[in-house]
């Protein structure tokens, strides 16, 4: 909670409430985003971070502008969040005297209501409370969503309202303003609100594996959920149709509360009230007609109490539901939906009569982590359809990205995957996939296994045809043959001249020491701030997945577009050396430049009048030769790259060392090509065999390798 300012009043009067709080050095960490022990760094590093203007048993006590103006100026607002969620941490605050629930009702209310008649919250008026009751009124006379909630109001309002008109600016309207809230976890101590909440990021993809944005572009498309609870997913659909096209949304929700938080969290994400119905019960009203999308999840019970067969009774209903042409997207817990159910229970027997039935279009397995209250609940997704008459029907899709982020690029690569499956206008063998594996129904069912299969993912044939892979496997054979050949050439000796000596061991100065002498050149790495990469950009990225070889070089690449559009963004030039000490220590020689270093890596660059001191190869190989300690236990981060040390050498053994590592990185690119070829061969061919694009002519398996 944020602390109040001494001898402030219990309710704080009109005005701006930020000039009213204290923030206590946890709290500084929670808006900053980091540990509390960095702020205690900052503090004790940084001469300008802000002197407390108070203390409470605590602790020290400091002024939240003061903080939020220190941590924008120097830098530390990466995602330009920090103003958004101080006013955030100013609602909690000076509505500390408010019951919790009422707070959140109240707040998403005045937005939903400025949000609905674009006027300020705190104008200037002789009675407030009264002005926003009349709004109320007249945007909500039969009390749907926001007249009750308004009537919460104190007789003094104008602090409530002047921060939500904050938050509503710093957010960047009342879209982004109600979402906040929404994200906002349990800083306002509402469990019940944050249980049923799921990541954007899944919402995101249940809404487009619906095919609501398509359907809509072609007639006005009803969607429902029945178990709605503040919305997420309706919130999803709404914002992927757009507001170029009309749909009419139907929820259902037993919580009378979370009930009206999404109808009003709808009509801030642009859906008018004559398209909107909110039923609350537990049922679906029975006027109420075939939807042509349904998106909803199967409410969450702990793995001890949990009822498999109950996940698919609920399962079975909603597809018993399904209106011919109507889609359904399903979220439940992973371990029913696709998990390995007890041979001939209930739930197995239900499970395989609702996958006989045809309507089974998709099976997805999900990560961990997307139900944000329950970061150990692993979930999945099914994806169902009326498709009686079409020919695929004895056969599912399935995926397994359960190992995987669920990014942009995955979860754009998933809706790829299904909706060329078994849509209107595709033909399934005539689009390859990136994670969906088409299994026969029959084979699941027998089998009895859990309903996941993984698509090889190393070099995929997904976007590449039978007859191109069959020209690079040839490609790839004619390559090992060249160098088998040049391997039988006689090569050239390596001789280092290394001989005992009793050689004093040659100065050392840190990083920052050469750099502050000018000896060396420390920029910082590009923050590419969630832009795109891909494999066929202009400039190659190198980052932490590159520096430690779990990601080859010219994989992530990024087009000259987008990087025009990163702040700060600077190419490297060919012979900087690339190097990261998080998550450990790293370099890495950029022979050719024009790449982008990717934050937190940085660049070390020689000047010309150094080059005698160092060469690129040189610097590189002194780094990792006093390569420093794991962090200790307790550290909150590792050294510093300026705090390494690298030993100064003669210039005559700069020159002779550089010669011999030119001589050994030879060798290895000749054997890490090779490694290469391999590699690539093995996944190119498995992968082809496994989903069907290639087949042997013959079956030589006695003669490979002879």
């Amino acid at each position: 909670m944020v602390n109040m300012a001494a001898g402030s009043p219990a309710m704080p009067p009109s005005g701006s409430p930020g000039a009213l709080l204290l923030m206590s050095m946890t709290e500084i960490a929670e808006l900053a985003g980091v540990q509390r022990p960095v702020v205690t760094t900052w503090r004790r590093r940084y001469r300008d971070f802000p002197a407390p203007v108070g203390g409470d048993a605590m602790g020290p006590l400091f002024d939240s502008r003061q903080v939020t103006d220190w941590l924008i100026a120097t830098g530390r607002d990466r995602d330009g969040r920090i103003e958004t969620d101080l006013r955030l941490h100013t609602l909690a605050g000076l509505g500390a005297g408010m019951a919790p629930r009422d707070l959140v009702a109240v707040a998403t209310a005045l937005i939903c209501l400025q949000a609905l008649d674009d006027e300020p919250l705190a104008a200037a008026s002789a009675d407030l409370r009264d002005d926003l009751m009349r709004r109320a009124v007249r945007l909500d006379p039969h009390d749907t969503c926001l007249l009750s909630e308004i009537a919460l109001l104190s007789a003094d309002p104008g602090w409530l309202a002047a921060a939500v008109d904050e938050l509503v600016e710093a957010a960047w309207g009342c879209q982004g303003a109600i979402e906040r809230f929404m994200s906002a976890g349990q800083r306002f101590k509402i469990g019940d609100l944050y249980t049923r909440t799921v990541t954007p990021r899944l919402a995101r993809l249940v809404s487009e594996l619906s095919g609501a944005p398509e359907r809509a572009r072609r007639r006005t498309i009803s969607v429902r959920d029945s178990a709605a609870g503040p919305g997420d997913l309706l919130v999803a659909v709404a914002d992927v149709i757009g507001p170029d096209y009309q749909a009419v949304f139907w929820a259902v929700e037993a919580d009378a509360y979370l009930a009206r938080l999404a109808r009003r969290r709808l009509s801030v994400h642009g859906v008018a009230w004559d398209d909107l119905q909110v039923a609350i019960g537990p049922e679906l009203p029975q006027e109420w007609g075939d939807p042509d999308v349904i998106v909803t999840q199967i409410a969450y019970v702990p793995g001890e109490s949990r009822s498999p067969e109950e996940v698919m009774d609920r399962l079975d209903e909603i597809s018993l539901r399904l209106a011919p042409g109507c889609t359904a997207v399903v979220l439940g817990p992973a371990d029913v939906l696709a998990g390995q159910l007890r041979a001939y229970s209930q739930a197995e027997r239900t499970r395989a009569k609702v996958l006989s039935s045809g309507m089974v279009e998709a099976i997805i397995r999900l990560p961990g982590g997307l139900v944000p209250f329950r970061p150990g609940y692993e979930v999945a997704l099914w994806v169902l359809t009326s498709a009686y008459d079409s020919p695929w029907r004895g056969w599912v899709l399935l995926a397994d990205v359960s190992d995987r982020e669920l990014t942009a690029e995955v979860a754009g690569a998933l809706v790829d995957d299904v909706v060329t499956w078994r849509r209107d206008g595709y033909r399934p063998h005539a689009h390859t996939r990136a994670f969906g594996v088409q299994v026969r129904v029959t084979d699941l069912v027998e089998a009895l296994r859990p309903l996941s299969a993984r698509s090889p993912a190393a070099m995929s044939s997904r976007r590449t045809k039978g007859p191109e892979l069959v020209s690079r496997v040839t490609e790839l054979e004619a390559g090992l043959d060249r160098l088998a050949t040049d391997s039988q050439q006689k090569r050239a000796p390596v001789r280092s001249r290394l001989a005992a000596g009793t050689r004093t061991s040659p100065p050392t100065q840190t990083i920052g020491a050469l750099a502050k002498a000018r000896r060396l050149v420390i920029l910082p790495g590009t923050r590419l701030r969630g832009a795109q990469t891909s494999g066929a950009g202009h400039h190659d990225v190198i980052g932490v997945p590159e520096l430690l070889s779990r990601t080859r070089r010219g994989d992530r690449r990024l087009d000259r577009v987008t990087l025009a559009g990163l702040p700060r963004a600077h190419l490297t030039e060919p012979g900087d050396v690339i190097g990261t000490t998080t998550p450990e220590f790293a370099v890495m020689v950029d022979h050719h430049g024009l790449a982008v270093a990717e934050f937190p890596a940085r660049v070390l660059r020689i000047p010309a009048t150094e080059r005698d001191s160092f060469t690129p190869r040189t610097l590189a190989a002194l780094l990792l030769g006093k390569l420093p300690s794991l962090r200790p236990p307790g550290a909150v981060r590792s050294r510093r790259l300026e705090e390494h040390e690298v030993p100064v050498l003669s210039p005559a053994e700069v020159a002779f060392l550089d010669q011999f590592l030119a001589t050994l990185d030879t060798r290895q690119q000749a054997a890490q090509q090779e490694l290469d070829l391999v590699a690539e061969l093995r996944d190119v061919t498995m992968t082809g065999l496994l989903d069907g694009t290639l087949t042997f002519t013959e079956a030589p398996f006695i003669q490979i390798g002879q």
